[in-house]
Formats: C-alpha cells, sequence, structure tokens
C-alpha cells in the first residue's frame, strides 16, 4: 500500500480509532479511552499537541496508580502510548505523587516481608537483604563501610641505570 500525504493521516486516523478498546479495570472502575488519543491542549514550547489527562479520568488514574496497575495499563486505558504516559506522570504533579505513595508504601511492605522471611531462617531471603540493604558481596565483607575496603600497596623499586643494577636489588630484596 503507498501512502501519500492525504493517505498518511488516514492512515493515523484509522490506528487511533483502534486505540479505543483498551481499559483499565478494577475497583475503582474502568478508564474510559479517550479515542483519538485523548484531549489535546496546544503546547507552548513548539506545535505539536500535548496529552493533559481529562479530569473525569483524573480519579480513575489516581486510584489505579495507588492500587498498583502497571503503567502500561494505565496508558492503554488513556489511549496513549507509554512514551506519552512518561512524560505526563513527570508533568502531572497529582499522578507523579500517587505514584511515589505507592512505591513507598510498596517498598516498606516488602521489606517487611523480607525481614520477616529472613527472620524466619529463610536462606534466601537473608542473603538478598544483606547484598541489598547492608552492601554484602558474594566474595569478602559489605563494600559500604570505608574500613571495610581492601587496600594493597604495592613498592616496587627505583629505576634503576642499567640491568645488572636492577637484578642486583632484586636479588637483595629475595634474601
Amino acid at each position: 500500500m503507498h501512502l501519500d500525504d492525504d493517505g498518511r493521516d488516514e492512515h493515523r486516523a484509522e490506528h487511533r480509532s483502534q486505540a479505543t478498546d483498551h481499559r483499565v479495570e478494577g475497583e475503582g472502575g474502568a478508564l474510559s479511552p479517550m479515542g483519538g488519543g485523548g484531549p489535546m491542549a496546544l503546547d507552548p514550547r513548539s506545535d505539536r499537541r500535548k496529552y493533559l489527562i481529562p479530569n473525569k479520568d483524573i480519579g480513575t488514574v489516581l486510584d489505579a496508580c495507588r492500587r498498583g496497575v502497571s503503567e502500561v495499563r494505565i496508558a492503554r486505558g488513556l489511549g496513549i502510548n507509554f512514551r506519552t504516559w512518561q512524560r505526563v506522570r513527570v508533568e502531572d504533579e497529582r499522578v507523579g505523587s500517587a505514584l511515589a505513595e505507592t512505591r513507598t508504601l510498596e517498598e516498606d511492605e516488602l521489606v517487611s516481608l523480607l525481614m520477616d522471611k529472613a527472620r524466619g531462617g529463610e536462606t534466601t531471603a537473608i542473603i538478598f537483604a544483606l547484598k541489598g540493604r547492608h552492601g554484602y558481596r558474594d566474595h569478602g565483607t559489605p563494600t559500604v563501610a570505608a574500613e571495610a575496603r581492601v587496600n594493597v600497596t604495592i613498592n616496587l623499586p627505583a629505576a634503576s641505570a642499567t640491568v645488572e643494577d636492577y637484578a642486583r636489588v632484586i636479588e637483595g630484596h629475595a634474601s
């Protein structure tokens, strides 16, 4: 199929209309797709269009963020690609703070579960906790503390004028 300029616009419109069947479902309801990539606003920095989360969907998006719905599913539910979502989550403080709050709660819960397992004697959990939280490595002591680092000093003899002088210096250190 050969697309001229008009054909490309038609082709893009066709793809946008196909993006309307993705939904994020859950307790907070479904995210309704925006058809055609959702509402757009003119970006004052350039001539391109800028996606903004519609006010009617912001509650559902925030709820999905807080419930830990994958960001890919949220983007699909909004009918936008993931790169656009990455920009939106940075630019919209409400979304950014909901994601940060969720990640903090998730981390706290996972650390608690890990510590419970480690205290219960599960070797894998113990090893992971030591590596992840205390800087342990497979070989040696932790690398986090400066006093745990190994320092090796090698003293080499100074340069000699001749090979014979160098050989005498080396023989003198060997005995």
